[in-house]
């Protein structure tokens, strides 16, 4: 849950069913749980979640979200709106999260911290 207000919280633009939501969104609950166990202080965003090493999403529940946008959606730039969709499912996984707070801040995109 967000210590003050995180700004409204988006719906993805990839029409997937909902158990890909479902799963796409465990995935990357995960992926913070474990980035602030071993990060605890430092701040966290899409990018450094799923971007850059990482960002080979095959084999993960992230990947039915880019072959959207890049088959069915047939978009000029799958990674770009695919990232943005994460984004979104990040936002409202942290907004869900009743174990821990987090705080948001508007950088270069959003970034996000646990406090």
């Amino acid at each position: 849950m967000f210590v003050k207000k995180a700004g409204r919280i988006y719906q993805i633009s990839a029409k997937i069913s909902i158990v890909d939501i479902e799963m796409a969104k465990a995935y990357i609950q995960g992926a913070v749980h474990s980035f602030c166990k071993n990060n605890c202080d430092e701040p966290f965003s899409v990018r450094v979640l799923f971007g850059g090493d990482n960002k080979n999403w095959e084999g993960t529940p992230l990947q039915c979200i880019f072959d959207y946008h890049k088959y069915i959606a047939r978009t000029s730039k799958p990674e770009g709106i695919a990232a943005r969709d994460v984004g979104h499912l990040l936002k409202g996984v942290l907004n869900e999260d009743k174990l821990r707070n987090y705080d948001v801040s508007d950088n270069f995109g959003n970034e996000y911290r646990m406090v």
